[in-house]
């Protein structure tokens, strides 16, 4: 176990590797319907283990966890519907990419994984938003469709341009409501709260693709 420990807080590479394979872990709990938690709880378990591994070596400073949590905290509450215009948001994390800095001993390494974590975060996120909700996986693993269209309900009177209402979060995966009808669609602009106004952008599979309606 030491040994392991020692490897992993002295190789960049693999720490970076770690909170690559944690973060995209947690990212994949946001937004998928069909982890119930699992996965989040192993990406979280994953940075805990990291992080302790540098607390044995020595190498971290013990208030860099405090601060990183004291991030994911600050992102939560903006992201459970406490708006301050994306203020909280950025503060949590840079206050995430601060506290992992010293909590893996502000060194070379420590500067190197930071690093990677947040470009694994932006590129994670891009995917999640832009590309993954328009992929074939995504309709084949069954995240396009979390609550089924009813047997009796069809979509011909539904058309491009419709303006509708989101019934359900759209994680990018939810529901809409057009008029006293829900029907399963899919955000291609990201995350959506419910009752976000939307705009019908095309139909394809027997779900809606929906963008954020322009104020």
């Amino acid at each position: 176990m030491l040994h392991l420990i020692d490897l992993i807080t002295h190789s960049a590479v693999l720490t970076s590797l770690v909170i690559v394979i944690a973060i995209v872990l947690i990212i994949i709990e946001a937004f998928s319907p069909h982890t119930f938690g699992l996965v989040g709880v192993l990406g979280v378990a994953v940075v805990g283990a990291l992080l302790y591994a540098y607390q044995v070596a020595g190498i971290g400073y013990w208030f860099g966890p405090l601060i990183a949590i004291l991030g994911v905290a600050l992102v939560v509450v903006e992201a459970v519907g406490i708006h301050f215009h994306g203020f909280l948001m950025m503060s949590g994390a840079a206050a995430i990419g601060i506290g992992m800095f010293y909590a893996l001993g502000a060194g070379t390494n420590a500067g190197i994984a930071t690093s990677a974590g947040i470009t694994a975060t932006f590129c994670a996120i891009y995917y999640t938003f832009k590309m993954l909700p328009l992929s074939t996986f995504w309709g084949k693993s069954g995240s396009g469709n979390t609550l089924q269209l009813p047997l009796n309900q069809s979509m011909d009177s539904v058309e491009p341009g419709t303006g509708c209402t989101a019934a359900s979060d759209l994680r990018p995966c939810g529901m809409v409501m057009i008029g006293e009808h829900r029907y399963p669609a899919r955000s291609i602009d990201g995350f959506a709260r419910t009752g976000t106004k939307v705009i019908v952008s095309e139909i394809r599979n027997h779900e809606l693709l929906v963008t954020v309606e322009q104020r």
